[in-house]
């Protein structure tokens, strides 16, 4: 007789998942079979060995943060060492760090599987190839260094502040942890400012972009296509990153793109090239550009608690042509059930570095209404994923 167990049953669906995923991979069968493989930890796990996984994350992040710093992995991953590996004492004569101290760190890595090694000898795989690359070798550093100062002292705060909601940015976790909210504390170190504008810039490498989500010939059938009008304002865009990809994957649109954001960010930025127009804007002030057809968004409100994003889309309505533009926002919308770790974990860090929010639909259409707006459609591909808000006047 064949006893049928819930873990059994969760076995057998992850191995029915992972054809699936293997056949018609698709962000969403992906999503779905991390989230199967996580239950079966979950599953598998005593009670003892979940809470003493979570304890000893943080020695994990400290030693992936200083091997970074070594510049251990980009070793691992030169061509000449792709075969051969680079052990420990090769890597000390690298780096300048002792043998016994690299050891030690490259325990954890192995252990969490970034790289692999034999008798202290390490060898890269793909995910060492990734902390090579801008999002792990610039976001880790930059995040790790963001963050951790104020997270650590984070259950202080709250205690000391009643358990409030943070909802002032004046007075944020990392204000009162550091001093410096997070846009000053990038402001003031111009090397993490490089690493946060490069870390941007990769995040979303191989996920779709908004414009294979969203569907644009929404905006463009009733687009003017006159050259002195604007199609589309990426406000707080940083570098120009999306704009630019739109540009190329949407060649001929029906006027102009600008990109806006502080004149320090936009400073040194040609948009030429890409047939761009840079505009040094803070999206606190009222918006210049009127009658946009449309203005976009990207994980600009979850950096901000709600009266300073009514503030930004009240200065944005100002600008709207009533019956004609549109309001994108690509953000994290969450789900009111199972939020999936990463947004949930997302939006502790926003509420501490800003006295940001990462926001369900409710929040979101309450947020919008607040303004003047309301939701036109939401899109999604990956529930793990951003989503895409299309917000309009409400018609009185």
């Amino acid at each position: 007789m064949t006893i049928v167990t819930p873990l059994y049953s969760l076995v057998n669906r992850i191995s029915a998942m992972t054809m699936k995923e293997a056949s018609e991979s698709s962000p969403q069968a992906h999503f779905e079979l991390l989230q199967m493989i996580d239950q079966l930890r979950a599953a598998v796990e005593t009670p003892t060995e979940t809470v003493l996984r979570l304890i000893y994350q943080p020695p994990q992040n400290a030693a992936l943060r200083t091997v970074i710093e070594l510049g251990i992995f980009a070793v691992l991953v030169e061509k000449r060492h792709r075969e051969t590996g680079v052990s420990a004492t090769q890597l000390a004569e690298h780096t300048g760090a002792e043998p016994d101290l690299i050891i030690r760190l490259m325990r954890v890595m192995t252990s969490l599987e970034l790289c692999t090694s034999t008798s202290e000898v390490y060898f890269a795989n793909e995910k060492t190839v990734a902390l090579t690359q801008p999002i792990g070798r610039d976001g880790i550093p930059c995040i790790y260094d963001l963050t951790v100062p104020t997270l650590s002292k984070l259950p202080e705060y709250l205690r000391s502040h009643d358990y409030i909601n943070p909802q002032d940015y004046t007075r944020s976790p990392m204000q009162w942890a550091v001093g410096q909210s997070q846009f000053e504390w990038l402001a003031r170190n111009q090397q993490q400012q490089t690493l946060f504008n490069s870390y941007m810039a990769s995040r979303r490498e191989g996920r779709p972009m908004w414009f294979n989500t969203y569907p644009v010939e929404r905006l463009l059938g009733d687009a003017v296509p006159f050259e002195d009008t604007v199609f589309l304002v990426d406000v707080g865009g940083n570098q120009g990153h999306d704009l630019s990809k739109f540009r190329r994957e949407y060649g001929h649109l029906p006027g102009k793109l600008i990109l806006q954001d502080l004149p320090s960010v936009v400073e040194g930025v040609s948009g030429q090239d890409a047939g761009v127009e840079v505009m040094g804007y803070s999206f606190l002030e009222p918006q210049p550009v009127k009658g946009a057809r449309v203005y976009y968004f990207r994980a600009i409100f979850h950096d901000w608690p709600d009266h300073i994003c009514q503030q930004i889309l009240r200065n944005t309505v100002s600008a709207m042509a009533r019956d004609y533009s549109r309001i994108l926002i690509v953000d994290f919308v969450l789900s009111d059930t199972k939020t999936p770790l990463m947004q949930a974990s997302m939006d502790i860090q926003m509420m501490s570095i800003g006295a940001g929010v990462e926001r369900s639909e409710r929040q979101w259409r309450d947020l919008l209404r607040s303004a003047g707006l309301e939701i036109a459609g939401i899109w999604n591909q990956n529930p793990g994923m951003e989503s895409v808000i299309e917000a309009v006047p409400i018609m009185v």
